[in-house]
């Protein structure tokens, strides 16, 4: 290996590298998003009948960029499907390094969420990321009725308590927090499902914005999660999410700031056999 490559190897590995891939596959440090707790002021009815509850696109192909650098790259796509017996949303994720970074530490994963169609709440949340060659799966099943959350996480199956309101998971509330946006200076209340349990989370909109996207300059919502209790987030630095503010809420970006760099996930378009 070269000087420049060992020293970009030392960089990578110093600045977290398994940490920033970690939030690429799992769009993690943000919320969850539930109708029964959502305290935004109502939209009219007309603006309403627009916007899905959970929005349906995709897939559609993002690049991820570390420090200024691509280092990998990433699909979403939701859809309405049956899970077992009911309708529910389909939410999907996949990331991969670049061909480049699967030199220096390969990684690569999906992630699959199921949201109740009508209580939007989650019904399932499973990861399988495979990182050096090692398997790493994580399975939780919630069952709201009996209160209890079934994790199998390292081959280990245990069950949690589920009590109180319904939330949703990480990857879900990025999805619900797009229909629920509103305009600049508006916020909603929102529930996040954790390994500890549920937490109460307040979703902050800001200021349109104007970025390069790959259909041109256009004019995007900056939304912003936030703890409710002031310390959800506080350790874990910034996320910031931009939304389209027309009625399909095209996700364009997803930024994360945190103690070792800036992580970036960029909208390419729809996934095409090209992407890489």
């Amino acid at each position: 290996m070269t000087t420049g490559g060992r020293r970009i190897r030392e960089m990578v590995e110093a600045a977290g590298w398994r940490l920033a891939i970690g939030c690429a596959v799992g769009i993690l440090v943000v919320t969850a998003a539930t109708v029964l707790v959502c305290r935004a002021e109502p939209r009219g009815e007309d603006v309403a009948a627009e916007i899905s509850p959970i929005p349906l696109d995709g897939p559609h192909a993002y690049s991820v960029e570390y420090l200024g650098v691509t280092c990998g790259h990433m699909t979403l796509e939701s859809r309405l499907e049956e899970y077992q017996g009911r309708p529910a949303y389909h939410i999907i994720v996949t990331a991969r390094n670049s061909r480049f970074f699967n030199k220096i530490y390969k990684v690569d994963g999906r992630i699959d969420s199921w949201v109740d169609a009508e209580t939007m709440s989650t019904l399932a949340y499973e990861s399988d990321v495979m990182e050096r060659g090692k398997k790493k799966i994580k399975r939780y099943h919630i069952d709201a009725e009996k209160g209890v959350v079934t994790a199998e996480r390292r081959g280990k199956i245990r069950e949690i308590p589920y009590e109180g309101e319904p939330a949703l998971d990480p990857l879900a509330f990025v999805y619900r927090g797009r229909a629920l946006a509103e305009g600049p200076g508006t916020r909603f209340a929102l529930r996040i499902l954790t390994d500890h349990g549920p937490a109460d989370t307040v979703t902050q909109v800001g200021d349109l914005k104007r970025f390069r996207t790959y259909k041109g300059k256009r004019m995007l919502l900056r939304v912003q999660p936030l703890p409710a209790d002031a310390e959800l987030f506080s350790r874990k630095g910034e996320f910031v999410y931009w939304i389209d503010p027309g009625p399909e809420r095209t996700l364009y970006r997803l930024d994360f700031k945190l103690g070792f760099g800036r992580l970036l996930a960029k909208l390419k378009g729809p996934v095409s056999s090209e992407d890489d």
